[in-house]
C-alpha cells in the first residue's frame, strides 16, 4: 500500500492537534516534563503529576498570582540552564526584586510592552515560536478563543510552556464577563488570592507578620478525567500555602477546625 504523500500526512497531524485541543484529551506524552506547583499535595492532584511544561496555563489573581507565577517560572529546567523567558505585557509596572524573592531571575526576562492584548497575543505567538525562549508570559484582559487555542498548539508543537496572567480588580465589580472570561483551552486554571498570615512570634511575643499565604484554587483541569472525578466537579479544589523564603517554596498550611466557610465564599465570589 502506498504511503500518503506528504501533503496529507502533514495535514492528518493539523487534525489530530486540533482534536487533542478541542475535546481536551492530551494525555503526557512519553518524556515530556512537569513542573512542580511547589507542593507535593498539589502536585498530586494533578494528572501530570505537576504542571505540563509544553502547554497553555491559565492564573486570575492580583499581586500574589504574579509572585506563584513566578515560582512556576523559576522551576523550568530551561531556566535554569540559561533559557530566557518573554514577559508580554502592556504596563511597566513588573518589579524585578519583587519576581526575584520568588526564585526567578529578572536578568533571564525579556520584556515586550504592546499598545494592547492583540499586541500581546502577537508577540506571544511568536515567542512559543521562537528558538531558545523557555516560556511565554501574557498579562491579558481579554483572549478570544481562536487566539488561545493557537497558543495552546503553539505551545504543544514547539514544546514551550505559556502562561496567561489575567489581573483582577477588586474593585472592578461591575466589569463585563467578557473581559475576564476564562480560556477554555489552557490545560489548567488557576484562582490565586492573599490569605491573612500568622503572627511572627519571638520569645511568646509579636515581632512582626509571619510568612506570606496564599489561598490557591485548581479551577479547571482539561484532562477529561479531572473534569469527570465526582471529587472536583463543580468544586474546585483549593489549598491554603504559605512561602517559605529559607527554603525557596511553599508548604500547605492546615486547615483550621471548624473554621467558617463564609471568607472563601466571599473570595470565590469575588472572582
Amino acid at each position: 500500500m502506498a504511503s500518503a504523500p506528504p501533503i496529507t500526512a502533514e495535514l492528518r497531524k493539523q487534525i489530530a492537534r486540533i482534536e487533542r485541543a478541542t475535546t481536551g484529551s492530551q494525555t503526557p506524552q512519553k518524556g515530556e516534563t512537569v513542573i512542580s506547583a511547589g507542593v507535593a499535595e498539589i502536585d498530586a492532584a494533578l494528572p501530570w503529576g505537576g504542571l505540563p511544561a509544553n502547554g497553555l496555563h491559565e492564573i486570575f489573581g492580583d499581586a500574589t498570582a504574579t509572585g506563584f507565577a513566578a515560582s512556576l517560572l523559576a522551576r523550568l529546567k530551561t531556566v535554569k540552564s540559561g533559557a530566557p523567558i518573554l514577559w508580554c505585557q502592556t504596563g511597566r509596572e513588573l518589579y524585578g526584586p519583587g519576581i526575584a524573592a520568588y526564585g526567578l531571575d529578572p536578568n533571564r526576562l525579556i520584556l515586550v510592552h504592546g499598545r494592547n492584548d492583540t499586541d500581546l497575543l502577537w508577540a506571544m505567538e511568536e515567542g512559543l515560536a521562537a528558538p531558545g525562549i523557555a516560556g511565554v508570559v501574557g498579562v491579558l484582559h481579554k483572549v478570544p478563543p481562536i487566539a488561545g487555542r493557537r497558543l495552546q498548539l503553539a505551545a504543544e508543537e514547539r514544546g514551550r510552556f505559556g502562561l496567561l496572567l489575567r489581573p483582577l480588580d477588586p474593585l472592578a465589580r461591575t466589569r463585563a464577563a467578557a473581559d475576564l472570561a476564562a480560556t477554555s483551552m489552557a490545560l489548567t486554571r488557576w484562582r490565586v488570592g492573599a490569605a491573612p498570615s500568622e503572627p511572627l512570634l519571638i520569645g511568646g511575643r509579636e515581632a512582626g507578620m509571619g510568612p506570606e499565604r496564599w489561598r490557591l484554587e485548581l479551577q479547571r483541569c482539561r484532562l477529561s478525567t479531572f473534569n469527570q472525578n465526582s471529587t472536583y466537579a463543580g468544586h474546585p479544589k483549593t489549598w491554603q500555602v504559605e512561602w517559605r523564603d529559607e527554603t525557596g517554596d511553599l508548604s500547605v498550611v492546615a486547615a483550621l477546625r471548624d473554621g467558617s466557610v463564609e471568607p472563601a465564599e466571599r473570595w470565590r465570589a469575588a472572582s
